[in-house]
């Protein structure tokens, strides 16, 4: 493998650029950053996937020792892992050649609790990815191109992709880790009322909810291919005596509860699809029952980078979208509900609750 940064060999690229040249502007710089985004998004994913933070956990490695772990080619993984400490996610000694990582590379640790490491590899993965290359067209036509890319949409495709699948639940159970904390602690419900996840992966959100209040049973709907990873989460947990994984469509219809829980679901589909979602919702909840909405909630004057990104990937990804509070209203007012109480939580989530309007 090529040797770099030796000390005789340094090169000092910390001066400034001529005023005259190209990149001498911090608004240039920032500009090729985000166009060049991108490519720091493979890094990261490529770091995930090669589990380089479980790799330094127990401290330095060259990138031929991790290359080893990881089965994977040293020069090839040494121009990745140089990337990282570009992108400020490694650092590199040049008198050992030894990276280590700092706070950034613990988020893809496997073991952390708030850990993105499947988030990483999900959302700069080939599901997305090529939609994503659709985007200027997307937005010329008013519609995706992910039937064109898939052959199918997202959820499908899923369906027929269990690997795929089963890395996207996990990636969005890790994105969801900071939100369960607030949303649970704004969720109203009472002991001995039933809840139910709709659409709710593994079970994470409902879990938790469960777990601290122990007066409580849940029910987690989603699809036939999903449902397996919610048992096994609740048995994990010690909660497959209180917890039921429920295979079904919540267009079709929502199981009964009290208390029902839609997490990261209505910005995945259009309006008239939420309608309906909201409205099978509505038919299962019980007498004085609550309906919980946790979602980005966009804000027009000063919106989240994470909001508006995400929203960018429901654009050329899916029939949805980040919406603002007053659409979220509106969905909620066309299937005969209406909103009771608005808590902020991890921003720029929010847990809108809902109750029967009539």
């Amino acid at each position: 493998m090529r040797q770099w940064g030796r000390p005789d060999m340094s090169v000092d690229d910390t001066r400034p650029p001529p005023a005259d040249e190209p990149g001498a502007g911090d608004d240039y710089d920032r500009m090729y950053q985000l166009i060049m985004g991108a490519w720091g998004s493979q890094v990261v994913r490529t770091m995930a996937g090669l589990s380089v933070a479980d790799h330094l956990e127990a401290g330095p490695l060259t990138a031929e020792e991790i290359a080893s772990r990881a089965s994977a080619d040293p020069d090839m993984t040494y121009r990745v892992l140089r990337a990282g400490v570009a992108l400020g996610i490694l650092s590199y000694d040049p008198d050992d050649r030894r990276f280590s990582g700092g706070a950034p590379l613990a988020l893809l640790r496997s073991g952390s609790a708030r850990t993105l490491k499947h988030y990483a590899q999900a959302s700069a993965g080939p599901v997305f990815w090529g939609p994503a290359l659709l985007m200027p067209e997307t937005v010329a036509r008013g519609r995706n191109h992910v039937t064109e890319t898939l052959g199918c949409d997202v959820f499908e495709y899923f369906g027929r992709h269990p690997e795929d699948a089963r890395l996207f639940s996990a990636g969005m159970t890790d994105l969801a880790a900071p939100v369960i904390d607030g949303a649970v602690d704004a969720i109203v419900a009472e002991d001995g009322q039933a809840v139910v996840d709709v659409g709710g992966a593994n079970g994470a959100l409902v879990c938790e909810l469960l777990r601290r209040r122990p007066g409580l049973t849940g029910t987690v709907l989603d699809l036939p291919h999903v449902v397996p990873g919610a048992a096994e989460h609740a048995a994990l947990r010690g909660l497959g005596d209180r917890l039921t994984a429920t295979a079904g469509d919540f267009f079709a219809a929502v199981p009964p509860g009290d208390v029902v829980l839609l997490k990261h679901i209505l910005h995945d589909w259009d309006d008239a699809a939420c309608v309906r979602i909201l409205s099978n919702v509505r038919a299962a909840l019980r007498p004085g029952g609550r309906v919980h909405v946790i979602e980005m909630v966009m804000t027009p004057a000063a919106p989240s980078v994470s909001a508006a990104l995400t929203d960018m990937a429901m654009l050329f990804a899916t029939t949805g979208r980040e919406r603002e509070l007053p659409e979220y209203a509106g969905l909620l007012a066309a299937a005969g509900l209406r909103v009771s109480r608005v808590t902020p939580i991890h921003r720029p989530y929010a847990v809108i609750e809902a109750v029967d309007a009539g």
